[in-house]
C-alpha cells in the first residue's frame, strides 16, 4: 500500500511549526551572542578607560590595574562552574540570573565612588558574568542540529572575537565624548534587550539535578586559578620571581591545582569533569585555544597602545585601525561556517593559523614613521586568519562531545580561552618591559661625543639649549627603545601562532 498523502492542513501546520522554530532559534541566538559580546567586551573596553579612571579615583597605575585584574581573576575562577550550575539550576535560570546580575552590577560600577568599591564590584561582575560565553556556546550547540554546528560555532566565535577587537573603538569613543563611567553604562540597554529576548525565547526546563559536589576540590581550583591569574597579570609589575609575593602565589597555585587535579581524577563528584580531556578532539582544541588565544589577545590588546604611545594616534583612531581586522575576521568566520562541513575544522584551523602568523610577522616591519595603510593591512590579513582559526578550533572541540556534556565541556574550554588571553598579555607585557630596557642600554652606547650623527641631530631645530637637547635625546632614545621592544613582542606573538600550527599539524597527522 502506498503511504497516505499529507493533507494541505497538515503541510501548512508543519510549515508554521518550521517557521516558529526558525524564529525562536534566531532570537535566542541573538540574545546569546549579544550576551557573549557584552561579557568579553568588558575586558578591552575598560582597559582603554583606565587612565581616565585613575585620574578620577586618585589611583596610580599599579592600583588602577586591579580594575582589570579583579575581573579576570573572578572570570577564571567562575567559568569552570558553568557545567555544575547548569545541572543544578538549569540553563534558562542560570542564563537569566547571570545576564541580569551582570547588567545590575555594571550599573553599580558606573556609580562607584572610590577604587576599593569599583574593584569589589568588578570582582562580582566577573563572577556573575563569567558563565555567559560558555553557557551561550552550550545552548547554541543544543538548539541547532549537528549539521549546522560548524555554522553556529562560527557565529559564536565571531561574538568572542568581536568583543576584544571593537572594545578599544567603543571605549575610546565613550571616554573621549562622554565619561569613563559610560564603559559600564553601555551594558544597560544592550543587556536589558538580551535579557528580555532570553526570557521570551529560551526553553523552559525542569531537569534540575540535586548533585553533590567536592567542596574541597572546588576551593583548590578557585585558589589555584585565582593565584595563577594574578601571577600572569601582575607578575611583570612585581618583577616576577624576585618578588616574594609572586613566589608565594606560585607555590600556592602549584599546590592547589595539583590537589585539585588529584581529587578530580579520583572522585566522581568533581566540579569539573577532567575526563573530557580524554577526547582527542577536545584536548587538542583546548591546547590550541590556549596558544592561539595568547597570540590573539596579545596583539589586540597592545596594538592600540602602540599606535597611541609611539605614533601619537588619538584613542578613537587607534581603535579604528586595530578594529580593521574585525572586518576580515567576520569574513573568515562566514567563510568557515559555509565550508567547514565539507573540509572539516582541522584544515581550516591550520590555514587560519598560517595567515595569522604571516600577519603577525608583517607587524615586525613597523617603525616610527608608519603610515595608516601599513598599519592596517597586516591586521586585515590577520583578521581573516583569526576568523577561520578561532571558529574552526571551537568546532573541533565539540565535534565528538555528546550533547549531555556540552555545558561541562564549554566551561572547561572557556577556562582555556581565558588563560590563553592572560598568557598572551603577560608575555607581551614582560617582553615590552625587558626588551625596552635592553634596547635602551644598547642605544645609549651610541650617545657619545665621537658619534657624528649625534652632532647632526643636535644641530637641528627646535633648540640649541644644552639642557633641552639632553631631554630631547633621552626622549628619542626611549621612543626607539620602545619601538624595538614592540618589534620583539610582535616576533614572539607570531611565534605563538606558529606553535598553534604545530599543535594542529600533529593532531592532523595522528
Amino acid at each position: 500500500m502506498s503511504s497516505p498523502t499529507p493533507t494541505p492542513s497538515v503541510c501548512q501546520s508543519n510549515a508554521e511549526n518550521d517557521r516558529t522554530l526558525v524564529l525562536r532559534r534566531f532570537w535566542l541566538s541573538t540574545a546569546l551572542l549579544t550576551a557573549t559580546v557584552m561579557q568579553v567586551l568588558d575586558i578591552t573596553i575598560v582597559s582603554v578607560a583606565l587612565p581616565y579612571m585613575a585620574g578620577s579615583l586618585a589611583a596610580n597605575e599599579t592600583q588602577i590595574s586591579w580594575v582589570v585584574t579583579s575581573y579576570l581573576v573572578a572570570a577564571a575562577t567562575s567559568t569552570p562552574l558553568t557545567g555544575f550550575l547548569t545541572a543544578r539550576f538549569g540553563r534558562r535560570r542560570l542564563l537569566l540570573a547571570s545576564l541580569g546580575g551582570f547588567v545590575l552590577i555594571s550599573a553599580l560600577c558606573g556609580i562607584s565612588h572610590d577604587l576599593a568599591e569599583l574593584v569589589l564590584l568588578r570582582l562580582l561582575q566577573g563572577l556573575v558574568g563569567a558563565p555567559l560565553p560558555s553557557l551561550a556556546q552550550a545552548m547554541l550547540i543544543e538548539a541547532y542540529p549537528p549539521e549546522a554546528r560548524g555554522r553556529i560555532m562560527a557565529r559564536w566565535s565571531l561574538a568572542v572575537v568581536a568583543g576584544p577587537i571593537f572594545g578599544p573603538v567603543v571605549g575610546g569613543y565613550l571616554v573621549m565624548h562622554l565619561d569613563w563611567r559610560w564603559v559600564f553604562y553601555v551594558n544597560l540597554p544592550i543587556g536589558i534587550v538580551a535579557w528580555l529576548l532570553a526570557m521570551a525565547y529560551s526553553a523552559r526546563t525542569t531537569d534540575y539535578q540535586k548533585i553533590s559536589v567536592d567542596i574541597l576540590g572546588f576551593l583548590c581550583m578557585a585558589v589555584g586559578l585565582g593565584a595563577l591569574q594574578i601571577i600572569l597579570d601582575q607578575g611583570n609589575q612585581m618583577d616576577w620571581f624576585t618578588s616574594r609575593q609572586i613566589i608565594i602565589l606560585t607555590l600556592l597555585a602549584t599546590f592547589a591545582m595539583s590537589l585539585f587535579v588529584w581529587r578530580a581524577s579520583t572522585r566522581s563528584d568533581s566540579i569539573v569533569n577532567l575526563g573530557l580531556l580524554r577526547n582527542r578532539d577536545f584536548w587538542v582544541a583546548s591546547l590550541a585555544s590556549v596558544t592561539f588565544g595568547a597570540g590573539f589577545y596579545g596583539i589586540v590588546t597592545f596594538q592600540p597602545i602602540f599606535l597611541e604611545q609611539l605614533l601619537g594616534y588619538p584613542p578613537e583612531a587607534a581603535g579604528w585601525v586595530s578594529a580593521a581586522r574585525g572586518v576580515t575576521a567576520m569574513a573568515g568566520m562566514l567563510l568557515t561556517g559555509r565550508v567547514i562541513h565539507r573540509t572539516g575544522p582541522l584544515s581550516l584551523a591550520l590555514m587560519g593559523c598560517v595567515l595569522s602568523a604571516i600577519g603577525g610577522y608583517a607587524m615586525t616591519g613597523f617603525d616610527l614613521h608608519l603610515d595608516p595603510w601599513a598599519a592596517i593591512w597586516p591586521g586585515l590579513l590577520q583578521g581573516l586568519g583569526l576568523g577561520m582559526a578561532f571558529s574552526s578550533i571551537a568546532s573541533l572541540a565539540f565535534r565528538s562531545i555528546p550533547k549531555t556534556a556540552t555545558a561541562e565541556a564549554a566551561g572547561l574550554f572557556g577556562v582555556m580561552r581565558v588563560l590563553g588571553g592572560a598568557v598572551g598579555v603577560s608575555l607581551m607585557t614582560t617582553i615590552l618591559s625587558r626588551s625596552a630596557q635592553g634596547a635602551w642600554n644598547h642605544l645609549a652606547g651610541y650617545i657619545n661625543p665621537f658619534n657624528p650623527h649625534l652632532h647632526a641631530f643636535l644641530s637641528m631645530p627646535p633648540t640649541t639649549s644644552a639642557p633641552l637637547q639632553v631631554a630631547i635625546v633621552q626622549q628619542e632614545v626611549l621612543r626607539q627603545a620602545q619601538m624595538l621592544s614592540y618589534i620583539d613582542g610582535f616576533w614572539a606573538l607570531g611565534g605563538v601562532f606558529v606553535i598553534t600550527t604545530g599543535i594542529l599539524l600533529i593532531a592532523k597527522k595522528f
